[in-house]
């Protein structure tokens, strides 16, 4: 999964209305244990505000500082943040995080139509991908810092591209691209060095919600929060109402026989299955077959979603790997909000090729015991 970008698609809807300067802040590069990684942004206006957060308060502080000077002169700089060293714990700027960070501070101009805030809205809409790459030193003529080249994926997947004069920089995109993992990375081009952040730029994630029951509500309110768009559909007319999901993207009146035809269901990431009626739950998963949504997620026991696949015979092998279910981790939840908590933690673990356990190294045996002992305070 890549960064969500929602916060910076909405700001570029905002400043088309009421233009302002303001200054991008981008983590180029991290190391050790860090807030966020490359790849995270946020928005700091003239007078200090902030959209979004890169360091979790360690140095946020700092950054508005920093940004004054961008905002003044006009001209990019990175700033760096060494949180390893013990001393830190003194003078720096963190809480003794053990990571570093490196962070690109670029000038938003309504002239320049707020690039690369414009990019990240025109890919959300073309719903395409691809790899912005973002020049921030440079001594080359043609390649000069600050500059933001978009490089759709049909220029990437190709052979040979010569359409965007970026033939140094068109290998490290492809590579940054297969791997969707941003990266900073130094060229020297016609003997001048060339300093470029490449990162991967995708649509939004989609989440298709089969079943618009109450348990739905908290779901998409989780979703949606995360910078999911979702879609709900459901087969009752009763259910479909926008006052019930003002955060839904999409809302569908949506018999199991119509999904192929009036959803593009490759565009999703992930799917819930959830009318809580075990035959509407088959025939919807019947029409899921021929797709490839990496994530299909079934509420109820393993025992139901065993007999689920049994029911759709030999094509059930198709999706098998990508079904889940029990959906969610296993976090205790018990309320409809603690329930969708669980779920969308267990989608996105999957999607990120994540177990979903405890970032705490200690063994679960000792983790059970300090929560017994909480429990019995």
């Amino acid at each position: 999964m890549h960064h969500t970008s929602n916060h910076l698609i909405d700001a570029y809807r905002r400043l088309q209305q009421r233009p302002e300067t303001l200054v991008l802040a981008s983590i180029i590069e991290t190391s050790g244990s860090t807030y966020q990684k490359a790849g995270a942004r946020m928005l700091i206006s003239r007078k200090g505000e902030m959209t979004g957060l890169l360091g979790g308060g360690c140095f946020e502080r700092d950054l508005v500082e920093q940004a004054q000077s961008v905002f003044d002169s006009g001209v990019a700089k990175t700033v760096f943040y060494d949180m390893r060293a013990p001393e830190d714990m003194i003078w720096g700027l963190g809480l003794g995080c053990n990571g570093a960070v490196r962070v690109l501070l670029q000038l938003l101009q309504a002239e320049r139509d707020f690039s690369p805030l414009n990019v990240f809205a025109d890919v959300a809409e073309a719903d395409e991908s691809g790899v912005l790459v973002t020049c921030y030193e440079s001594s080359h003529p043609k390649y000069t810092a600050e500059e933001n080249l978009f490089l759709p994926a049909s220029a990437l997947t190709t052979p040979t591209s010569s359409d965007f004069g970026t033939e140094p920089l068109m290998a490290t995109a492809k590579q940054v691209f297969l791997q969707q993992q941003p990266r900073a990375a130094e060229h020297s081009i016609e003997g001048r060095p060339v300093k470029a952040f490449y990162d991967f730029i995708g649509p939004p994630c989609r989440l298709l919600v089969l079943g618009a029951g109450a348990d739905a509500l908290p779901l998409v309110q989780t979703a949606a929060s995360l910078g999911w768009r979702v879609t709900v559909a459901d087969y009752r007319p009763g259910h479909i109402d926008s006052a019930r999901f003002p955060q839904a993207e999409k809302l569908l009146l949506l018999a199991p026989e119509e999904l192929n035809e009036k959803l593009a269901l490759n565009r999703f990431d992930a799917l819930v299955l959830m009318t809580h009626n075990f035959d509407y739950d088959r025939r919807y998963l019947q029409r899921l077959a021929n797709n490839n949504i990496p994530f299909i997620g079934l509420l109820g026991p393993a025992q139901r979603r065993d007999m689920l696949l049994q029911s759709l015979g030999n094509t059930a092998e198709r999706i098998r790997e990508s079904v889940f279910g029990p959906i969610g981790l296993d976090i205790g939840a018990q309320t409809p909000e603690e329930i969708a908590l669980s779920i969308m933690a267990g989608i996105h673990a999957v999607l990120n090729g994540r177990g979903g356990g405890h970032l705490d190294s200690r063994s679960m045996t000792a983790i059970n015991e300090q929560a017994d002992d909480l429990i019995r305070c």
